[in-house]
């Protein structure tokens, strides 16, 4: 297992362990006053596996006023290096918090745009570039820790992917998780 796994998996590991701390120290009966939902919700994140299959940086907002009800996460993710091949891809994904608590489910789903470039010598040490899209479907089911006005959002979910292009129709990725730490704000 590289170090860059390893890095991630200890990382999600740490947050996970924390989350008895914070549900211990979170009010999950009260909600949101109504003057601060008169906002949509917003929210900046990083995130570490997930949809972005590596790190990325999100962008979430709410198309409503307040914390609960469909919204958008656009993402863009650290772009993933395997041998000769790099892939950049940003994902978008619609998705719908459950309440205005601070503790809510979050459930979506979206896709992938990643473009994957391939640069290989053959044996003839002749130089042969490739490049294609794909879209891989993805999905998010989990909870979302949240900020009444502004402060720090933590979401852990699992994240299935389908990839749908042509030469990997049967590629399916159950076992994926994620975990986010960021910026929630009005």
């Amino acid at each position: 297992m590289s170090h860059h796994y390893r890095c991630i998996i200890i990382t999600f590991l740490l947050i996970l362990f924390q989350v008895p701390k914070l549900l211990a120290q979170i009010d999950t009966t009260s909600t949101i006053p109504d003057y601060w939902t008169d906002h949509r919700a917003k929210a900046i994140y990083i995130e570490a596996l997930g949809t972005s299959l590596g790190y990325s940086l999100h962008y979430d907002m709410r198309f409503r006023r307040g914390h609960r009800g469909l919204g958008i996460n656009i993402g863009l993710n650290r772009p993933l290096e395997s041998g000769q091949t790099k892939t950049y891809s940003i994902s978008l994904i619609v998705n719908h918090v459950s309440s205005n608590q601070r503790i809510a489910l979050e459930v979506g789903g979206g896709f992938l745009l990643a473009y994957r470039r391939r640069i290989y010598d053959d044996v003839n040490n002749r130089i042969h570039r490739t490049s294609s899209f794909y879209y891989p479907a993805v999905a998010n089911l989990g909870i979302r820790f949240q900020p009444k006005r502004i402060g720090p959002v933590l979401r852990l979910f699992w994240s299935p992917n389908w990839n749908i292009d042509k030469s990997s129709a049967q590629q399916v990725t159950l076992r994926w998780f994620g975990a986010s730490l960021g910026l929630g704000f009005n």
